[in-house]
């Protein structure tokens, strides 16, 4: 025989799989459910449709060998941000602030 569940009952349950430390096993098991019938109600209550009709792009991320010996100095590490325009070298250590001022300073010259 087949239950049926009230949306509010899943809603419950499916809150109470989100919460930290959950064990998706022992709230299906407490609720009668087989754990895939529980992952594919958390699946299908994802509300991916807010994003339909929206552009989505990735940014590459590129790492370059620089020719180095593999060791690690441990003082950070250079961050390169680049456009079809010009390459912004972050040095380590760079102060947020700095960052923010050449970040707002190229987007003024457009």
């Amino acid at each position: 025989m087949r239950r049926r569940w009230s949306a509010e009952a899943k809603a419950r349950i499916i809150a109470s799989s989100f919460e930290p430390g959950a064990n998706i096993a022992e709230i299906a098991r407490t609720h009668g459910l087989l754990p895939q019938q529980l992952y594919a109600w958390r699946h299908d209550s994802i509300p991916s449709k807010r994003l339909a009709g929206k552009k989505l792009d990735f940014v590459p991320a590129v790492i370059e060998d620089a020719g180095g010996t593999g060791s690690v100095d441990g003082g950070g590490a250079e961050i390169v941000i680049r456009t079809a325009a010009l390459a912004i070298h972050v040095p380590p250590g760079a102060s947020e602030d700095h960052i923010a001022r050449v970040l707002a300073a190229v987007s003024r010259t457009g």
